[in-house]
C-alpha cells in the first residue's frame, strides 16, 4: 500500500498532521477516520490493514487537542478542522464515495459533522460511542467545569484510561508507552468535551445517512449506545455490540477484532 504523511492549516492557522493509506489497485471509496480523545492516526493499523486491501483509501488527521496541542478554545474547531480535511480529501479524490468513521470522542465530532455537512457523506460508522462517558473520564470532566473558571490552559491532572481500552495487554502497553498519546489534558479541553457530547446527542435526528454502531459489551468508558442509536430516527441504523469487548473494538484481542473488522468492511461494502 501507499502511505502519505502531510499536514494542513486548520482553524486559527494551526498546523494539523494527517495520514493517508492507498491500496495498490484503483480505490473504490474513501474512509475518513476521526480519532478519539488522546489518540492519533498512527494507532489505526488494524483498520488500515482491513480496509485498504478491500480497496478503501483510509485517511485520518490528529484532532486539535491531540499530542502537543492539547488545548482547544471551543469544540466547534473540531468540526471545522474535519471540514478542512474533508475538503482536502475531496480535492484529491473527488469521484469516490466518502464514508466517515468516528471513534469515542471522534464519534461525537463525526455526528456533528454529518449533521452540519451531510452533502458528500455516503455512510457513518460510530465505534466506542454512546450517550455519555463513564468512569474516570466522567469524574475528570466534572472537575474540569470548576477548574475552567481559574486555570483553563493548565493540565493539573493525569488521566490514564489505558487498562480500559482493550483486553489485549500488548495494546495497553503500546498505549501507555506511546509519546503521542497525551496523558494530561488541559482543563478547557475537558470542558469542551462535555459540550461536544451534549451537542452531538441533540442533533442526531438531523443525520439521514446509513449508520453503523460498533461497541464493546464491556465498555467501561462509554455508556448507552443502544439509547443513542434509538435517537437516529431519520437514518437506517445497524447496531453491533460485541460481548465482553472493551472500548477500542478495533484494537481488541486478535480473534475478536477480526470479527469486528470484518463486520466493518462488510457493512461499508454493502453501502457503496
Amino acid at each position: 500500500m501507499k502511505h502519505i504523511e502531510d499536514s494542513f492549516k486548520g482553524i486559527n492557522d494551526l498546523t494539523i498532521r494527517y495520514q493517508m493509506w492507498y491500496p495498490e489497485e484503483p480505490p473504490k471509496a474513501v474512509v475518513q477516520f476521526v480519532c478519539g480523545y488522546a489518540s492519533h492516526p498512527g494507532r489505526l493499523s488494524n483498520v488500515v490493514n482491513e480496509l485498504v486491501p478491500r480497496g478503501y483509501v483510509v485517511c485520518s488527521s490528529e484532532n486539535q487537542g491531540a499530542e502537543n496541542i492539547a488545548y482547544i478554545e471551543k469544540y466547534e474547531h473540531y468540526i471545522e478542522n474535519q471540514k478542512v480535511f474533508f475538503d482536502l480529501i475531496r480535492g484529491k479524490e473527488p469521484n469516490l464515495p466518502h464514508f466517515m468513521i468516528g471513534h469515542s470522542m471522534g464519534s461525537a465530532i463525526a455526528r456533528l459533522f454529518c449533521a452540519k455537512y451531510p452533502e458528500g457523506i455516503k455512510g457513518l460508522v460510530l465505534s466506542g460511542s454512546g450517550m455519555k462517558e463513564a468512569g474516570k473520564s466522567a469524574i475528570i470532566k466534572g472537575l474540569a467545569k470548576f477548574l475552567n473558571l481559574f486555570i483553563p490552559k493548565k493540565a493539573p491532572l493525569t488521566v490514564d484510561v489505558s487498562k480500559d481500552i482493550s483486553r489485549d495487554p500488548e495494546v495497553v502497553k503500546a498505549y501507555q508507552d506511546d509519546p503521542l498519546v497525551f496523558k494530561k489534558p488541559t482543563v478547557r479541553l475537558g470542558v469542551e468535551l462535555i459540550k461536544v457530547f451534549k451537542k452531538a446527542n441533540k442533533l442526531v435526528n438531523q443525520i439521514k445517512i446509513p449508520t453503523l454502531f460498533q461497541s464493546g459489551g464491556a465498555d467501561k468508558l462509554m455508556l448507552g449506545v443502544e439509547e443513542l442509536a434509538s435517537l437516529f430516527t431519520n437514518a437506517e441504523t445497524t447496531v453491533k455490540i460485541y460481548d465482553g469487548l472493551y472500548h477500542e473494538v478495533y484494537n481488541e484481542l486478535e480473534e475478536d477484532r477480526k470479527i469486528v473488522l470484518k463486520d466493518l468492511g462488510d457493512w461499508l461494502d454493502s453501502h457503496l
